[in-house]
């Protein structure tokens, strides 16, 4: 079989059946939970140490409760559900620029990261051989198989965080991104058995993307901070089709970030 009209080093895909559950159902769990947790601690930390909450007078931000700051994070974005039984976490980068507002900070993002499929999907470590379409020992030949190129992601998103004083130079932030994924993907289903290559189909490519975040800011100097993060995303084409597969596709993602306040 001719595998070289699907060439392993375009943008990759995977496609998925459809979620089992509800997922609007799950998706308002985890930010209820999430958000009911992270205020609750919030206000009760206001209420017993008015103090020492961003912009509440305790003076101990660091200069972060006002201003802009520009952001680069690294980290890991690892697929989640069927995503993972096809695709590697891959290394992902995040540029953004923050306005700090007193216990609020909000900003801009740009995102990047890549899949790679697996090696039992990779076309690089396959090798079909041709069939004849005939039984042998009651087997056929060979099965047909799916291959699938690499995943990219570019995204871009707005971001709200609310951010609580934990001691002087360390904060807690937690809040929630939403934006949009726009992927870069094909996958081709083989049929040895057949000496013709199979099509190579390229689904939707715009996605709404949302994630509820949380994470942890060390203040080191008035201009420098240090934070990590960790963020559950959720996202779903804005286009029908049948093969977008299910309504919601996930990943975890944790980032270690750099932050220049000017």
């Amino acid at each position: 079989m001719n595998l070289s009209q699907f060439n392993p080093c375009t943008s990759g895909f995977m496609q998925f059946n459809r979620y089992p559950f509800k997922t609007n159902r799950c998706l308002k769990t985890v930010l209820i939970l999430m958000f009911t947790c992270f205020f609750g601690t919030a206000m009760g930390q206001h209420r017993s140490h008015e103090a020492l909450t961003w912009g509440g007078g305790g003076g101990s931000g660091g200069n972060f409760e006002s201003g802009y700051g520009i952001t680069f994070g690294a980290g890991i974005d690892a697929p989640q559900n069927y995503f993972k039984d096809i695709y590697k976490p891959a290394v992902a980068f995040n540029l953004g620029v923050a306005r700090f507002m007193d216990k609020f900070t909000i900003s801009l993002n740009f995102g990047y990261h890549n899949y790679q499929p697996k090696d039992a999907y990779n076309p690089s470590n396959i090798t079909i051989e041709v069939g004849n379409g005939e039984t042998t020992n009651d087997a056929q030949d060979q099965t047909p198989v799916t291959l699938f190129t690499n995943y990219r992601v570019f995204s871009g998103y707005a971001s709200v965080v609310y951010n609580v004083n934990l001691t002087d130079g360390a904060r807690l932030y937690g809040g929630a991104n939403i934006g949009g994924y726009f992927t870069d993907y094909s996958y081709v289903v083989l049929d040895p058995n057949n000496d013709q290559s199979g099509t190579v189909i390229t689904p939707e490519r715009k996605n709404f993307y949302v994630a509820p975040r949380l994470g942890l800011i060390f203040v080191l100097t008035d201009h420098i901070g240090v934070s990590v993060e960790s963020t559950y995303n959720f996202y779903a084409p804005l286009k029908k089709q049948n093969s977008s597969g299910g309504t919601f596709y996930t990943s975890i993602t944790g980032l270690a970030a750099l932050t220049y306040k000017f």
